[in-house]
């Protein structure tokens, strides 16, 4: 008598090994996500570097300066007016001043706790001051709109040239009673401390 066929053993069911309970969440994680959370944390520590950096950058380098006097009175320069609220940036060895740089710096024999005074760069070390009629060229350039003093004892003189480190400082105008070079002298490169980086109340009157 023939033998009919022994059936199959049934096939055993699969069986999901289950997480030990000793063993931390991120162990039994894909790999991905272990490394996704390993970038989150690279990034925010990039940013964090970066911003920590910038405001120590911009601590050193830069201050907050609001011009004395009143609001309607008559401006110093023609990009500054009393009461304005400016960014200053301190002068680096990498960034001499330059002709048209709006600069603050103290009188020569000034204190150290004295008020910054105001004024243009309007001649540079080797340039030539010329008297133009009631006015000055200085390197060539087109007549200031400020007078010339005539005095023998005026500090700045037809033919003078600007000496290394010193710097012609003037205001826009002689509308506005304020002192500059033809009152103390070429400012020397010490003296100046910060250039004009940003009016903020050309932003702020819009």
């Amino acid at each position: 008598m023939a033998q009919l066929p022994q059936p199959a053993a049934p096939a055993k069911p699969l069986v999901l090994p289950r997480p030990r309970p000793d063993v931390a969440p991120e162990a039994i994680r894909p790999a991905f996500a272990v490394r996704y959370r390993l970038l989150l944390r690279l990034v925010r520590a990039g940013l964090t570097l970066t911003v920590l950096g910038l405001m120590a950058f911009a601590w050193i380098n830069y201050t907050y300066f609001t011009v004395p006097g009143e609001r309607d009175s008559q401006p110093v320069l023609f990009d500054i007016s009393r009461g304005d609220a400016l960014i200053l940036a301190r002068y680096r060895p990498w960034r001499e001043p330059m002709v048209g740089d709006i600069v603050f710096y103290r009188a020569p024999q000034a204190a150290a706790d004295d008020a910054f005074l105001i004024g243009r760069i309007e001649g540079v070390p080797g340039e030539t001051v010329r008297r133009r009629g009631p006015t000055m060229t200085v390197g060539g350039r087109e007549p200031l709109a400020v007078g010339f003093e005539l005095s023998p004892d005026a500090p700045v003189k037809d033919g003078d040239i600007i000496a290394e480190g010193c710097y012609l400082v003037l205001v826009d105008s002689d509308a506005v009673a304020y002192t500059d070079s033809r009152t103390h002298g070429y400012i020397g490169r010490d003296q100046i401390e910060y250039r004009l980086a940003l009016n903020l109340a050309h932003y702020w009157s819009k």
